[in-house]
C-alpha cells in the first residue's frame, strides 16, 4: 500500500495483506488450534474463578501424588505443621498486597471539587466531540454500545472514503481499496461482538484489547502521504473524519480499559479478603490440634484427606492472585504503547521506508 510509482501495485498489494494479521497486538488473534484457543483462554478469556479452581484442583491432585509417593507423610505432625506454618507465613504479605491495591483504586476516587469539575467538564467536551464526530446525539452512556457506536461511524468512514475514490489514479484507488479491504470485517466483528454486551464481561474487554486503532492511523497517514497528489477534497475530508474517529476511539478504548483494570483489581482486592481470613483461620486451627487428631487414630485415608485439603486451601490466595494479575498483565502488556500512531515494533511488522527523499 506504498503507492510505489516504480513498482507494480500488487506486489504490494499482497505484501501487505501477508503483514496485516501480523498487526493485531494479540499474536493468538486468529489461532485456530487447540493449543492457541487454551493460551487465549488462560490469559484472556477465562473466567479467573474457574482458573482459580482449576489450579487449586492440580495442587490438590500434587499432593495425593507425593503422600502417595511418601514425600508428605500425614502420620507425622511436625512435618504437617511445619508445611502449615510455612503456607501461613506466605500468606500474610497478602495482607499489604490487599492494602495497596486499595489504595492504588481509591487514589483515582479522591479529589478536590475543582478536580472533579475539570473531569465533568472534560467529559463533556468529549462527549459533544464524538456527537459531532459521528451525528450521533446524545452519546451513549452504557461503555459497550458507546464503543459500537464510534467503530460503526469508522466503519461508515471508511466505505465513505472508498467511494469517493472510484474515480481516482489506479494506485489511490487500489490502496484505499485494501485499506477497506482489510479493516471493514475486522469492524465488523467488533461491532457484531458489541451489539447486546455489557460491560464487565470480557466481551467488551476483547474489543478493547484487540482493536489496533494505532496501526489504522498509521494507515491512514500513510495514505495521505503517499497519495497526497491524488486526493480530492472530499477524499482528505473522509481521510480527516478517520483521523478523529480513530482516536475518538483511542481514547475510549483507554479509558475503559483503565476502568476494566479498577474493577479486576478490587474484584481480586475483595476475593483475597473472602479467602484469605477463613484460610488464615484454618491453617491456625491445623497447627494447633493436628497432633490430637492423629491420636485420635482415625482411618488413614482421613489424615490424607485432611492434610491435603489444608494444602490445598492454604494455597488459594495464591491461585486467586496468580489467576487475575495473569490477565491483568496481559492487558497492560498488549495495550501498553498505545499511544496514537506510536506502536511497539512487534505490532508493526514493517515500515514504509519508500520517502521522497530516499525516491530521489
Amino acid at each position: 500500500m506504498s503507492g510505489d510509482e516504480n513498482g507494480p501495485t500488487t506486489r504490494g498489494q499482497h505484501q501487505h495483506e501477508a503483514d496485516a494479521p501480523a498487526s493485531q497486538p494479540d499474536p493468538l488473534v486468529g489461532g485456530d488450534s487447540i493449543a492457541d484457543r487454551a493460551l487465549h483462554w488462560l490469559y484472556l478469556d477465562g473466567d479467573r474463578r474457574v482458573l482459580s479452581g482449576l489450579l487449586l484442583a492440580g495442587v490438590f491432585a500434587a499432593c495425593l501424588l507425593l503422600i502417595a509417593a511418601d514425600l508428605i507423610t500425614p502420620a507425622a505432625a511436625g512435618d504437617v505443621t511445619a508445611i502449615a506454618a510455612a503456607l501461613i507465613g506466605g500468606m500474610l504479605p497478602f495482607i499489604t498486597v490487599v492494602l495497596a491495591i486499595n489504595q492504588l483504586i481509591l487514589s483515582e476516587e479522591f479529589g478536590t471539587t475543582g478536580a472533579f469539575f475539570e473531569r465533568l467538564e472534560a467529559t463533556r467536551e468529549y462527549r459533544r466531540s464524538i456527537e459531532s464526530h459521528t451525528g450521533y446525539r446524545p452519546s451513549p452512556v452504557e461503555p459497550s454500545e458507546f464503543l459500537r457506536v464510534l467503530i460503526e461511524s469508522k466503519r461508515r468512514t471508511a466505505l465513505g472514503l472508498r467511494n469517493v475514490c472510484r474515480d481516482a489514479t489506479p494506485e489511490l484507488r487500489d490502496a484505499v481499496d485494501d485499506y477497506v479491504s482489510l479493516t471493514a470485517p475486522r469492524d465488523e466483528d467488533a461491532i457484531e461482538t458489541l451489539e447486546g454486551a455489557t460491560f464487565g464481561t470480557f466481551d467488551v474487554i476483547a474489543v478493547i484489547v484487540h482493536y489496533n486503532d494505532p496501526w489504522q492511523l498509521q494507515e491512514v497517514r500513510k495514505l495521505r502521504e503517499h497519495h497526497s497528489h491524488d486526493l480530492s477534497e472530499a477524499a482528505e475530508n473522509q481521510l480527516d473524519r478517520l483521523e478523529e474517529l480513530l482516536g475518538d476511539i483511542h481514547v475510549a478504548r483507554q479509558y475503559f480499559k483503565t476502568v476494566h483494570m479498577q474493577q479486576e483489581l478490587a474484584d481480586l482486592s475483595k476475593i483475597l479478603l473472602y479467602v484469605g481470613f477463613p484460610t488464615l483461620l484454618g491453617g491456625s486451627f491445623v497447627i494447633v490440634g493436628y497432633g490430637n487428631l492423629l491420636a485420635l487414630e482415625f482411618h488413614p485415608w482421613v489424615y490424607v484427606a485432611v492434610v491435603s485439603v489444608t494444602i490445598t486451601a492454604l494455597f488459594s490466595p495464591f491461585a486467586v492472585l496468580l489467576a487475575y494479575v495473569l490477565r491483568i498483565a496481559t492487558i497492560a502488556r498488549r495495550t501498553a504503547a498505545d499511544f496514537g500512531p506510536f506502536v511497539l515494533q512487534q505490532q508493526l511488522p514493517r515500515e514504509d521506508l519508500e520517502t521522497s527523499d530516499i525516491d530521489q
